[in-house]
């Protein structure tokens, strides 16, 4: 078995990315040093020129070397040690019918201040968004279990003032861009059962419409509890009639 030391070092032969490479250097020359402080002996914390990364984006995401392979500038970004402070202040907008882009706004004060360390990771159902040296302060925005697929290569983000604008691109199916109903799953997502929705749209709505009835209030799951009984007997549903402080 590879120690943590021979692992890194064969993601360093595999490098392309330069982000990638500055941040591994900086993780192999720190355990090399851990490794000397608690031996006793002088170990050469030098590092090769490039570097590589896990398998997956997901797996990067939470794995202890997190690769930097979309930033502002790449060039100059600085890996800080230390906690992260969750964000918690967060709104996310998926535009009109038929929009191509999920945007998520996430509100750091004085964000812009530190530009240079701004990272964000974008797997095919996650983004990972971190700061680093804040006022003193690293944050992280981590959602790992988008409502829908989205395109890692053609998402961006971009740092404003106070905050940071994340631009998720979606995936066209067959005829338009999924409407999204939050920007998370609410449960882990199968992609069996995705892929069975595809080929039976209409399992796909009655799924939607059992959700819509766990989520809603007593005159919502009246209206859909007729309307699922009304449909899984044949008969064609009636337009729903809603009560005036509905």
């Amino acid at each position: 078995m590879l120690s943590e030391i021979e692992e890194v070092e064969r993601f360093l032969e595999q490098a392309t990315y330069p982000g990638v490479k500055t941040n591994l250097q900086q993780y192999l020359k720190k355990i090399r040093l851990s490794e000397s402080l608690s031996s006793g002996t002088a170990v050469d914390t030098a590092v090769p020129a490039t570097a590589g990364t896990p398998a997956t984006v997901e797996e990067a995401i939470h794995s202890k070397v997190v690769p930097n392979t979309i930033t502002s500038n790449p060039t100059k970004f600085i890996n800080h040690a230390g906690t992260y402070i969750p964000v918690e202040n967060f709104s996310w907008d998926q535009g009109s019918h038929n929009a191509p882009i999920v945007t998520v706004y996430v509100d750091i004060p004085n964000v812009g201040s530190v530009k240079d360390n701004v990272q964000v990771v974008f797997g095919k159902s996650a983004f990972d968004l971190k700061v680093h040296g804040c006022d003193g302060k690293n944050y992280r925005l981590l959602k790992d279990n988008l409502d829908k697929d989205i395109i890692p290569e053609q998402s961006k983000f971009i740092v404003k003032k106070d905050k940071v604008v994340i631009k998720l691109q979606k995936v066209k199916g067959e005829y338009s861009y999924d409407s999204w109903t939050s920007l998370t799953a609410k449960k882990p997502r199968d992609p069996t059962k995705e892929a069975e929705k595809k080929k039976d749209p209409m399992g796909g709505i009655m799924d939607m419409m059992k959700d819509m009835y766990e989520d809603g209030d007593e005159n919502m799951k009246k209206i859909i509890g007729e309307a699922m009984l009304k449909s899984k007997s044949g008969e064609k549903p009636e337009p729903p009639s809603y009560d005036k402080d509905f």
